[in-house]
Order: C-alpha cells, then sequence, then structure tokens
C-alpha cells in the first residue's frame, strides 16, 4: 500500500468510526458531520487508484446518486420527513440503474455473461425480493405500494448484474464487487424491514456497518477491473 493510500485508509477508518459511533449512541451531531464524507472519500479513492477509464463517468454517476440517496435518508431520519425517505430511494435507485449499466457494459473479454450461460442463478434473486415484498406488502400505504417492488428490482437487479460479471472480469474485481452488491441487497433490506415491518434492534448500526461494506468493496473491486484489449 502506498503512503498516499495508506493516510486515505487511516482517514476513512475516522469517517466510519465516527459514523457507527454515532449510530450506536444515537448522536445525530456525529451522523451529520460523518455520513456525507462516507461517498465523497469513495470517490477520491476510486479516481486516484482506477486504472480503468472507460466506465469512470458511469462509476461516478453510481456514487454522485448514492451519496444523494444518502444526504435524503440522513434527513429522514433527523427531520422525521416522509418526502426525504421517498426522495433517498430515488437517489439510490439511480444509483442501482448506473451501477447495473457499468456492471453490464464493462468487461474485460467477450465471454458470455454467467445469466446466459446459466439463466437459474436469477431464480434464487428474484425468489429473495418477492418473498421481502410478500413480508413488507401488509404494511405498505399509498406511494410506497409501487414504490418498493420498483426499487427492489432495481436492487436485485444490480445484485444480478454484478454476478453476471463472473469470467469476464478478473476473479478478485468479480468477487468484491458481488459480495458487495450481497452487502447492499442485506443493508437496504434491514432499512425497508426496520421501517414497514418490526423494529430491528441496533437498526441504524447495522444498515450503515453493511451498507459502507457493500460500498468499500464494489469500490474496490472496480478499481482491480481491467481494460478490454483493443482488437487488431
Amino acid at each position: 500500500m502506498t503512503r498516499r493510500n495508506l493516510i486515505l485508509t487511516i482517514v476513512f477508518a475516522i469517517i466510519v468510526l465516527a459514523e457507527l459511533t454515532g449510530r450506536l449512541i444515537e448522536n445525530i451531531t456525529l451522523e451529520y458531520l460523518s455520513k456525507p464524507l462516507i461517498m465523497i472519500w469513495i470517490t477520491i479513492y476510486f479516481l486516484l487508484n482506477a486504472k480503468k477509464r472507460t466506465f469512470r463517468t458511469g462509476v461516478l454517476f453510481a456514487f454522485f446518486f448514492s451519496w444523494v440517496g444518502d444526504m435524503f435518508l440522513m434527513f429522514s431520519d433527523g427531520y422525521d420527513n416522509e418526502m426525504f425517505f421517498y426522495a433517498g430511494v430515488g437517489g439510490f435507485f439511480f444509483a442501482q440503474v448506473s451501477y447495473i449499466m457499468v456492471f453490464l457494459l464493462n468487461t474485460e473479454n467477450n465471454i458470455k455473461g454467467l445469466l446466459l450461460r446459466n439463466p437459474l442463478w436469477i431464480i434464487p434473486f428474484v425468489g429473495y425480493g418477492a418473498l421481502i415484498y410478500i413480508i413488507l406488502y401488509p404494511s405498505l400505504e399509498g406511494i410506497m405500494v409501487p414504490v418498493i417492488p420498483v426499487y427492489a428490482i432495481s436492487l436485485i437487479g444490480m445484485s444480478l448484474a454484478a454476478l453476471n460479471r463472473r469470467d469476464r472480469v478478473n476473479l478478485e474485481s468479480f468477487q468484491l464487487v458481488f459480495t458487495g452488491s450481497v452487502f447492499f441487497v442485506i443493508s437496504d433490506s434491514l432499512i425497508a424491514i426496520n421501517k414497514f415491518h418490526a423494529e430491528i434492534p441496533r437498526a441504524g448500526f447495522l444498515i450503515m456497518f453493511t451498507y459502507i461494506l457493500a460500498q468499500y468493496l464494489i469500490m474496490r473491486g472496480l478499481i482491480l477491473e481491467r481494460e478490454k484489449p483493443v482488437s487488431r
């Protein structure tokens, strides 16, 4: 690890520690100071370390919309305003769409995606999404009835797109990004269950821990993705 990256990692550890501590002790000030910095740090680290340039715009869109979602959800918690929650879901919807485009359109070779070779992999993901919706449905009202399944499709689609990278990129990049996508699904599932079904102990801590891990792993995996050789 270079000196620059070591310093950046220490800074990130401080940001994450402040955010998670704020969640554990329910200190809104700590959250307001630290949460906006998470995706800013991830973006800076990515830009300083990613070798592949062809997908930078799409990745930056995903990071930006994730930051927008973070801010609105933070204000939703702080001001107990449902409109902020809806806006946060919208931000993350566009983040998932951006990630899907990046995962599907950028590869290191011309091998077919895993889902084209074995579409049965789709079944457990769709089944999980359907199960979560069935659990949540009795508590959903108004605009949330159609919004939740639309967002769930984008979230599950993002993780499927990450799975589809198998053999299309180097193994380490695939493993990190796919693992990150699974943690993203876990984090958003916790949000939905805690908000619409049943209160989860230490929900704020668990949601942010899995979310930070998700974004970090996806970012590190994308840094390792290599450019496709130019055909001659």
